[in-house]
C-alpha cells in the first residue's frame, strides 16, 4: 500500500511539473510573438534563450554568459529585470518573474503589456559584473577541479589495492563494512527528518526591497548588505538601488551610471595576481564587442599591504555613435583569509547631477585615492 501511495504521488509531481513546463512554453511562445520574434523559438534549446536575451539586452549571443558560473546568477537577475521593464513594469514585477516565473510570465505573456524595445539601462555595469563574477567563477572552479584531481591522485597512490592484504583480513573487512552500511542507513533517515533545512536550498537570491540592507551614517547614497558565501563573511558598502541584487557571496547594484559588484570569496592567488586576472577578462569582453567599446587602455597597477587595484579607461559607444569616456575601477581587499573583489564603474552615458557625488562616496567607502581634477 505505501509503495503504490509512492508511486501515485511520484506520478502527480512529474504531471504537476509538466504542466507547468507546458504553461511556460506557451506563455515563452507567446512573448516572443509579442515582442516580434517567432514564436517557435520557444521550443528550440538554447536558441529561446538567444531570443529571450535578444529582446531584453538588444544582443541575442549574450545568452553565453548564463553558462559563467558565478556570473551567471547576477546575468539572470537582469534579464529579468530586462524583461520586466522590456514591457513597461517595474522592479516589482522583476521581482515577481524572479521567484514566480511560472506566475509572472504567463500574466506577462497573456496581459495587456506591450513590448518597448530592449531595456538600454545599466547594461554595461551588468555585462562587466557577469564577465568579472564569470572569471572569478572559472578561475574557482579550475582550481577545485585541479585539487580535486590532484587529492584523487594522492590517495590513489597511497592506499593498498585489497587484493593485497592478507586473505585472514578479508573477514573483518566485510563485517565493517556492513556495520558502516547500518550506520549510513540511520544516519539517511536522521537527516530526512530535517526538513526544515530544505527550504535553504531554494533561495537564489534577493532583488529590490527584498535585500536587507543597513545605513551607513554620513553617507546618503550607499547601504550596507552582508555577503556570505559559507566561508566568508563581510558587511560590504552598495548603492542604495531600486535593482540592489544580492544572492550569497555576491551583491550588484547600478545608481545613476555608477555601478558596484562586490564578490566574497576564496583567496586563490596573491592580490595583484587576481586583479589582473579579473582586468584581462574584463578587457576581453570589452574587446569583443567592438559596437559598444573603443579606445580601452589599463592604468598601472596599484597594490598595497592587504589589497590590489587597477583602473581600465574607455570610451563607451552610445546609439548615434557618440564615444563617451568611461572608467572601471578593480579592486581586491584581504578579508582574513578571504578576500573581496569590487568592481567600480563610472557610466557617462547615463550620469546625471548625483553621479560624481555618488561615486565620490564609493571612493571614500572602498578605500580609493581617486583625483577628481
Amino acid at each position: 500500500m505505501a509503495g503504490a501511495v509512492a508511486v501515485l504521488f511520484i506520478l502527480m509531481f512529474i504531471l504537476v511539473i509538466f504542466a507547468i513546463c507546458i504553461v511556460m512554453i506557451i506563455a515563452e511562445w507567446k512573448l516572443f510573438k509579442k515582442a516580434g520574434q517567432p514564436g517557435w523559438a520557444a521550443i528550440v534549446p538554447f536558441y529561446n534563450a538567444y531570443v529571450l536575451t535578444k529582446i531584453t539586452w538588444g544582443n541575442g549571443w549574450l545568452f553565453l554568459l548564463g553558462f559563467l558560473p558565478l556570473g551567471n546568477i547576477i546575468f539572470l537577475i537582469f534579464t529579468w529585470i530586462k524583461l520586466a521593464k522590456a514591457f513597461g513594469k517595474g522592479g516589482g514585477y522583476a521581482a515577481g518573474l524572479f521567484f514566480l516565473p511560472f506566475v509572472f510570465l504567463p500574466m506577462l505573456a497573456f496581459g495587456g503589456a506591450a513590448y518597448q524595445g530592449p531595456d538600454q539601462g545599466s547594461k554595461k555595469g551588468a555585462l562587466i559584473a557577469c564577465a568579472v563574477l564569470g572569471g572569478i567563477g572559472v578561475l574557482l572552479y579550475g582550481l577545485l577541479l585541479i585539487t580535486a584531481v590532484t587529492a584523487g591522485v594522492t590517495q590513489m597512490r597511497d592506499t593498498p589495492p585489497v587484493y593485497m592484504e592478507d586473505h585472514d583480513d578479508m573477514d573483518d573487512l566485510y563485517e565493517d563494512g556492513y556495520d558502516d552500511q547500518d550506520d549510513l542507513y540511520e544516519d539517511s533517515y536522521d537527516d530526512y527528518d530535517n526538513y526544515d533545512d530544505q527550504d535553504d536550498y531554494g533561495d537564489y537570491g534577493d532583488i529590490g526591497s527584498d535585500v536587507e540592507r543597513t545605513p551607513i551614517e554620513g553617507y546618503n547614497y550607499f547601504v550596507n548588505v552582508m555577503l556570505d558565501n559559507g566561508d566568508t563573511q563581510v558587511s560590504v558598502p552598495v548603492p542604495d538601488s531600486e535593482y540592489l541584487a544580492a544572492s550569497g557571496g555576491a551583491a550588484s547594484a547600478v545608481l545613476d551610471g555608477v555601478s558596484v559588484s562586490v564578490y566574497a570569496g576564496y583567496k586563490y592567488a596573491d592580490l595583484p595576481e587576481m586583479v589582473s586576472d579579473s582586468v584581462e577578462s574584463t578587457c576581453d569582453l570589452m574587446e569583443s564587442m567592438p559596437e559598444y567599446y573603443a579606445d580601452i587602455t589599463v592604468d598601472e597597477m596599484i597594490a598595497g599591504d592587504g589589497f590590489a587595484l587597477q583602473q581600465i579607461n574607455y570610451n563607451y559607444i552610445n546609439w548615434d555613435g557618440e564615444k563617451i569616456p568611461c572608467i572601471e575601477i578593480i579592486k581586491c581587499d584581504q578579508v582574513d583569509d578571504g578576500m573581496v573583489m569590487l568592481d567600480l564603474s563610472v557610466d557617462n552615458s547615463s550620469a546625471t547631477e548625483n553621479t560624481q557625488t555618488i561615486f565620490e562616496e564609493a571612493c571614500a567607502l572602498y578605500g580609493i585615492d581617486f583625483s577628481f581634477d
